[in-house]
């Protein structure tokens, strides 16, 4: 019996079934926790598909694998040909080197330096050019070795990448410099601080309780020294109005908002009531391939 439970979200435009897939992009976000993609035509710029499913008693990451395979017999198209495929892993193990620093002989040294891994890890890196630095991160084998059976062509990405890549896009021309971007995981969090335009900082946070985020949270912006009466905080990812984190927010930061969906991109109808902050870093791996 499958891990996977039926999925939590099921978005698919009524061109879905009609669109060539060699003219779209699929891109999949992958944890321990769950699997989500979305389905890009690249032809008319325009998101038609996404799905989520939840995955529920994984006693360890190699369990990950099994499962996908038990996702393709309920949705054999997915390996179908597309244009291009993007994989995220995440996970929270991860290390940012200035890329006038960066030797890929070096990539696994970089990341054991500061991390714990093993054995049955395998090492990649993302090249940031927005942020002129190069993210190291890690896939677990089993996981590996099943996505590039499953999609030989499949390009790798860390979460973090796809973030502050996106933002220092996005934000490009924007006044950021009271803004604490936040991207919710799991089990972890992320912030990333933008200052004058360019990655002023950026760290990944474990937390058990509420009690931790908001600790973590308010520590980096007395880190920073930022203002908690001026500072505005922006959310994304697995938090909404309902979430015991948000309101450990809303009970010590002021000024709080989600982020906003990426307009450059267009979005089947079906995604109008769509909690885009929750998808943020899947919709927004287009930009950083």
């Amino acid at each position: 019996m499958p891990i996977y439970v039926n999925p939590q979200s099921s978005y698919f435009d009524k061109s879905f079934n009609n669109t060539p897939f060699h003219s779209c992009i699929l891109s999949m976000q992958i944890s321990m926790h769950g699997v989500i993609f979305s389905v890009y035509d690249d032809e008319k710029n325009k998101f038609i598909g996404l799905e989520s499913f939840r995955l529920v008693g994984l006693k360890n990451e190699n369990q990950v694998a099994g499962e996908l395979d038990s996702l393709i017999k309920e949705r054999e198209w997915l390996t179908d040909t597309f244009k291009k495929i993007n994989i995220i892993y995440s996970d929270p193990i991860t290390t940012l080197i200035p890329q006038a620093l960066f030797e890929e002989k070096n990539k696994e040294l970089y990341l054991n330096f500061n991390q714990i891994t093993d054995g049955n890890t395998s090492v990649n890196f993302n090249l940031l050019k927005n942020a002129a630095a190069v993210n190291v991160f890690r896939i677990p084998k089993s996981i590996e070795v099943k996505i590039k059976t499953l999609w030989p062509d499949a390009k790798f990405f860390h979460p973090s990448s796809v973030f502050i890549e996106s933002l220092l896009i996005n934000y490009k021309n924007k006044t950021t410099n009271k803004k604490l971007f936040v991207q919710v995981n799991h089990d972890y969090f992320e912030v990333v601080y933008i200052k004058d335009g360019k990655l002023y900082f950026h760290n990944t946070f474990k937390f058990r309780s509420k009690e931790d985020f908001i600790y973590f949270l308010l520590a980096t912006i007395e880190q920073l020294k930022l203002n908690p009466e001026e500072v505005k905080v922006v959310l994304s990812g697995l938090i909404d109005k309902s979430s015991i984190y948000y309101e450990m927010v809303y009970q010590y930061i002021r000024n709080n908002e989600f982020i906003e969906r990426n307009e450059t991109f267009n979005y089947s109808y079906l995604f109008d009531n769509l909690a885009h902050h929750k998808y943020y870093v899947l919709f927004n791996m287009l930009q950083c391939e």
